[in-house]
């Protein structure tokens, strides 16, 4: 996986005039989220799914709440008859935990400072040299040792740690904001559960600035890119789906409707009630 993420970058990187490795960074972390721009669709419209689902949830809990064998099998069931998969989401966090890793170990393990051929595959074209600086800073540097030799260079080094940690904290948030909203007579187990996840959407960014404190700059890139890229796509899916829902209410209320059909609206697969 290092050797495949590798051989990517310096293809990239020998395209890009002046092979500025920032710039394939970005280019590769690009063309990543727009290869896996329909899991990510098929994510969010199963968590959004899910919380359409919210009302026929409690109802379940209500009639089940003495026996949590029933409460989970009819949950199951409830899932299987809207067609929503909980797994659904996993996907696109595997591949972005897979990428993190292939860079993780180009970065750590190859290095960027000079071209290794015994990495490259033999089809694989190579520039003549590697440019890896961004604003003057090395981003083959740690930002920690960065930080230590001080000057302007250390001060800009910190802005990436705290780029880090500020996006991955808006998609947190936005993230959060998709989440079925909690049951006052939830248990005590699901109510722990929240708070753990509510105290992550807080702690995970801070992991994240700390992470990216103690990598080398390049990661940095990466990760920042990434995730600015993930909060732009969410926002976009999330307000297809809401329009979706706002148009399909409107035919519904207009037509008096009663089963669920579905059309389109542009791109967009609306699901409508229609008269019986």
């Amino acid at each position: 996986m290092t050797t495949f993420f590798y051989n990517l970058l310096v293809f990239f990187t020998w395209l890009i005039p002046g092979h500025y490795v920032w710039v394939a960074i970005v280019v590769i972390t690009v063309l990543l989220r727009l290869a896996f721009f329909k899991p990510t669709v098929s994510m969010l419209k199963m968590q959004h799914k899910q919380k359409g689902l919210q009302g026929k949830l409690k109802e379940i809990q209500r009639i089940h709440k003495d026996d949590k064998k029933a409460q989970q099998q009819a949950v199951m069931d409830l899932y299987r008859q809207e067609g929503v998969n909980p797994l659904g989401s996993c996907l696109p966090m595997i591949i972005q935990i897979v990428v993190l890793i292939g860079f993780y170990g180009v970065f750590t393990k190859i290095g960027l400072g000079k071209i290794k051929p015994e990495y490259l595959y033999s089809f694989t074209p190579r520039p003549d040299f590697i440019n890896s600086h961004f604003l003057g800073i090395d981003l083959t540097l740690k930002i920690s040792e960065l930080v230590k030799a001080g000057g302007v260079k250390g001060y800009l080094a910190l802005l990436f740690p705290l780029l880090t940690g500020g996006s991955q904290l808006i998609q947190s948030l936005q993230a959060k904001a998709s989440q079925l909203k909690p049951d006052e007579e939830e248990d005590q187990s699901a109510a722990f559960s929240r708070a753990l996840t509510n105290q992550m959407t807080f702690l995970f960014p801070i992991m994240a600035a700390y992470i990216s404190y103690t990598l080398t700059s390049a990661l940095s890139v990466y990760w920042i890119t990434q995730t600015i890229l993930m909060i732009i796509q969410q926002k976009i899916i999330i307000n297809r789906l809401k329009i979706a829902e706002v148009v399909a209410e409107e035919v519904a209320e207009a037509t008096g409707a009663k089963k669920i059909s579905s059309f389109k609206k542009g791109d967009v697969l609306v699901s409508v009630k229609e008269k019986e």
